[in-house]
């Protein structure tokens, strides 16, 4: 009788179309993988903040790098940034925007894109987190070996510091400067992050709108540390391809094993 009220019920959900249990949907693998990956995430950011931050007191050293990085654009006929700054600094809601974009999106986007991945796209999560992880290594180590101060801070370069000028952030005294390193300019993450996100929602969403939004997102993050002064050209360049060469790794290893996905442009996937 039991056997028959539960292929009943089956039936009765399959016509009907019951979603599974809210629970299935929210946690693929369960709470405990869930806090494991939040473990692994923070424990690692916990470590690249502390190791970033020996970067400071090289000041003579990221002030000489910062000057050579300008010569060299100079030299290659790409020295752009202060041509893109003043063409943004004729309205300053613009200049505001682009303040706002850089200092509260480069993390909120990129956070949501992990939840994403997790929640949505479960069965290539530890791919995305790898290849996070590496490019954030490699950045971490370049950091360490050529400390490189951003244009704002390069004061023969005639770019200013829109973050200073238009809004209460300071990177350079207070409380926010001890929460960034001033001379994290080679390779930027900032575009290395708006990469690796534009790359994810472009390989993994099915609709053509949110492949676009992703498409636009590393155009505007570029525009952002350009406009605010943060970040040479080169850095935006240096952070593309440490974010390329992190995938190829990733996907290098992930070759080597038997059924590991490795997610790439042609490829869509069903859901958002």
């Amino acid at each position: 009788m039991r056997g028959t009220q539960l292929t009943s019920t089956s039936k009765w959900r399959a016509r009907l179309r019951v979603p599974r249990p809210t629970k299935a949907v929210l946690l693929p693998r369960g709470g405990k993988d869930a806090a494991r990956q939040f473990l692994i995430l923070f424990v690692f950011y916990i470590a690249y903040a502390f190791a970033r931050a020996l970067a400071h007191g090289r000041d003579a050293v990221a002030l000489a790098n910062g000057r050579t990085l300008m010569h060299a654009e100079k030299y290659l006929h790409i020295y752009i940034e202060p041509w893109v700054q003043a063409k943004f600094s004729h309205w300053d809601p613009l200049l505001s925007f682009f303040n706002f974009y850089y200092m509260y999106c480069h993390l909120t986007v990129a956070l949501w894109c992990m939840i994403w991945l997790y929640l949505r796209r479960n069965a290539v999560y530890t791919f995305f987190r790898d290849w996070f992880m590496v490019m954030n290594g490699i950045a971490l180590v370049l950091y360490l070996l050529v400390p490189t101060a951003p244009p704002r801070l390069t004061f023969t370069s005639g770019i200013v510091d829109t973050l200073w000028l238009l809004s209460p952030v300071n990177l350079s005294v207070g409380g926010m400067s001890g929460q960034a390193n001033p001379y994290a300019a080679v390779p930027s993450l900032h575009f290395g992050w708006a990469l690796f996100v534009g790359l994810a929602v472009v390989m993994m969403a099915r609709r053509h709108w949110v492949r676009i939004v992703g498409g636009l997102f590393p155009v505007i993050t570029l525009l952002s540390i350009i406009v605010t002064g943060n970040h040479w050209l080169f850095d935006a360049l240096a952070g593309g391809l440490v974010a390329i060469g992190a995938y190829l790794l990733v996907a290098r290893v992930a070759t080597a094993k038997v059924g590991a996905p490795v997610p790439v442009l042609n490829r869509h996937h069903g859901g958002v």
